[in-house]
């Protein structure tokens, strides 16, 4: 902080970069600095050593500039990972921050060979009010959950971040195949999914590039998601909400046009009653025009 001394404190620059042919992470970084006239300065070693006055060693012997790229610190300098190479992709997300040990502060142990997660988030909008499902009481130590989802396909995000993030993290659905590049996820983004799949997240496998790698291998540690297609009671067309939809496939079941499937049947009970008629259809237009009910 400035209180330490440093030149600025905070969040530098937060923006979106397009991203070009012949673009490395370095570029990247280089592009979306420069756009506010920022100072940004690579030693004659290849890595990044001052952004906008603050530089090397400013804090202490074991400060400097680290990157991340999807919230895992790479294990080569930024220019080694390029568009050419596969090494960025449209998507992607690259973090540039400053520590002042050697990387402990910022999430890169050196010294420790854990490979668990530290959070975990499933987001996704397929519920009645387009919220996000956040896994509520995440243990490191427990490796199976369950998402549930209120659409019969969906398309989720996963958020996990890594104890320690030398290691890296990689989203696979159904088929766990870390040997596999290209086999993942990338960020664990734009997952889709749909009842009985399988979500693995795996960390630290030793097919996979860490800046730890010196230390000997690390035993790799896999999470496991279940996803649990739990229909929204009275949402006929299943597409995860209630809406004027669900009403009129209602309607035309009751007038005998086109009679529902068990499967609606099954949710179409909304006032709990058990009995499927108009009073279900009005508790739908009622929720719709949220009056209470």
């Amino acid at each position: 902080t400035t209180d330490d001394g440093a030149p600025w404190t905070g969040v530098l620059v937060d923006r979106e970069v397009e991203l070009k042919d012949d673009d490395s992470m370095e570029s990247v970084i280089e592009r979306a600095i420069a756009q506010d006239g920022y100072e940004f300065v690579v030693s004659p070693y290849g890595y990044i050593s001052k952004i906008n006055g603050l530089e090397e060693y400013a804090y202490n012997g074991s400060g400097g500039w680290m990157a991340t790229l999807n919230d895992w610190f790479t294990s080569d300098s930024t220019a080694s990972y390029t568009v050419a190479n596969g090494g960025i992709q449209a998507g992607d997300e690259i973090v540039m921050m400053y520590t002042c040990a050697w990387g402990a502060d910022v999430g890169s142990l050196y010294g420790d060979y854990t490979t668990s997660l530290n959070r975990l988030n499933v987001f996704g909008n397929f519920v009645a009010d387009d919220t996000n499902i956040k896994l509520n009481d995440f243990d490191p130590a427990c490796k199976e959950y369950t998402v549930e989802i209120n659409r019969n396909e969906t398309v989720l995000n996963i958020s996990a971040e890594a104890y320690n993030k030398n290691y890296q993290v990689r989203t696979y659905l159904n088929d766990y195949q870390p040997a596999v590049e290209g086999a993942d996820f990338r960020g664990g983004k734009n997952v889709p999914v749909r009842d009985g799949d399988d979500i693995y997240i795996g960390v630290g496998n030793p097919a996979w590039p860490t800046m730890n790698s010196w230390g000997g291998i690390a035993d790799e540690t896999v999470y496991t998601i279940h996803i649990k297609y739990v229909p929204i009671i009275g949402d006929l067309n299943r597409n995860g909400r209630l809406d004027i939809i669900d009403v009129t496939i209602f309607q035309r079941h009751l007038a005998e046009f086109e009679l529902l499937d068990s499967d609606a049947l099954s949710i179409a009970d909304v006032n709990g009653d058990n009995s499927i008629d108009v009073l279900d259809v009005t508790c739908i237009q009622k929720i719709l025009a949220e009056y209470d009910i």
